[in-house]
């Protein structure tokens, strides 16, 4: 791999929350270390959080083995905020966090810095009840993809997409089909649309939200069941799926992934929780015109709580779904995604 140029700002002597963008403060007794990394759609600035006692050292590399461990590119002691400029910026990063302990932690940008499209982000990086963790760079959501710019592109094709899952009818594709990425081999569509069930026809708001994750554990089980089928054959690899806002058929389709691999349920509900977050943006004009329709347009823990609760009671839970109802070999999943 050739030497990537680097610039450091001076750490930031903060205390910040490392996890999924978070900027809570703590306490400066901080025990258990943590790493998280953000990027800057507009400037492509990284910004590393670190949480942890004692001296640390930042590493990186192009992918999460080719990290070069014989260039520091930042270091410090305690916690601290780094900024890291002058990457390529159509490429991503992954940096190792060495704590002067042993701890290790190998991390990229959860959320993409995509100018042109909305919450697309890399669902790796979570730890699992067995104490791995989610691969980084294998599994990808998405929003639209029909706008995407020439920089989301090239980072896209440099990330390697060969497999895109879209959950989209056939109205919402005619409507913005997909930008075309010369890496992608395989395109895939298994369309999801819920507006067509009956159940859902008198349900508004919240209600309507609710209801129709209910439904997506019940009537759209061949459409999981063959997203599944993908995610079992490593040859697909990396993969991203997408529906229209990337928050519903995308999110429930992330739920059930990461439950798969051992992810705690109440780590998986906060990354469903962040297309609240991610999509705010791309709605705010018509919640603004139209604040009745804002639960149409965000999330809400009781949307995929409404999930589980479904394939608790009906289907004896969410292991006993996935492995039963939609095919999942679960030891393959941990095997493939965890590390």
């Amino acid at each position: 791999m050739s030497k990537l140029s680097y610039m450091i700002a001076a750490p930031i002597c903060a205390l910040l929350l490392a996890g999924c963008g978070s900027s809570d403060s703590k306490s400066q007794d901080v025990s258990v270390p943590s790493f998280s990394v953000e990027r800057n759609k507009i400037d492509k600035v990284y910004t590393l959080s670190v949480e942890g006692d004692g001296q640390w050292q930042v590493f990186a590399g192009e992918t999460p083995n080719s990290i070069d461990v014989n260039t520091v590119i930042a270091e410090g002691r305690g916690a601290s905020e780094v900024n890291i400029v002058n990457f390529p910026p159509n490429k991503r990063i992954y940096f190792q966090y060495i704590l002067e302990n042993g701890t290790k932690i190998i991390a990229s940008e959860r959320l993409l810095p995509m100018e042109g499209a909305y919450n697309v982000r890399d669902v790796g990086g979570y730890k699992t009840n067995e104490g791995k963790s989610v691969k980084w760079g294998k599994v990808f959501r998405s929003g639209d993809l029909n706008t995407l710019s020439y920089n989301d592109i090239q980072y896209l094709e440099n990330i390697g997409i060969k497999t895109v899952v879209d959950f989209r009818s056939n109205s919402e594709k005619l409507a913005a089909p997909d930008t075309n990425l010369v890496t992608v081999a395989n395109r895939l569509e298994y369309p999801i649309d819920p507006g067509s069930i009956t159940a859902l026809a008198t349900a508004s708001g919240m209600d309507y939200l609710i209801e129709m994750n209910k439904v997506f554990a019940t009537d759209f089980q061949a459409e999981y069941k063959n997203f599944f089928t993908v995610l079992m054959d490593e040859t697909k690899l990396p993969l991203l799926f997408h529906c229209s806002a990337g928050k519903d058929r995308a999110g429930f389709a992330t739920a059930m992934f990461l439950s798969a691999l051992g992810v705690d349920r109440e780590t998986v509900i906060q990354d469903y929780l962040l297309s609240a977050i991610y999509v705010e943006e791309k709605y705010a004009a018509l919640v603004a015109a139209q604040p009745e329709l804002s639960p149409m347009f965000t999330v809400y823990r009781e949307y995929i709580e409404a999930a589980f609760d479904t394939i608790d009671n009906q289907y004896g839970g969410v292991e006993r779904y996935l492995s039963e109802q939609l095919g999942v070999d679960l030891a393959l999943m941990k095997a493939i995604y965890t590390e």
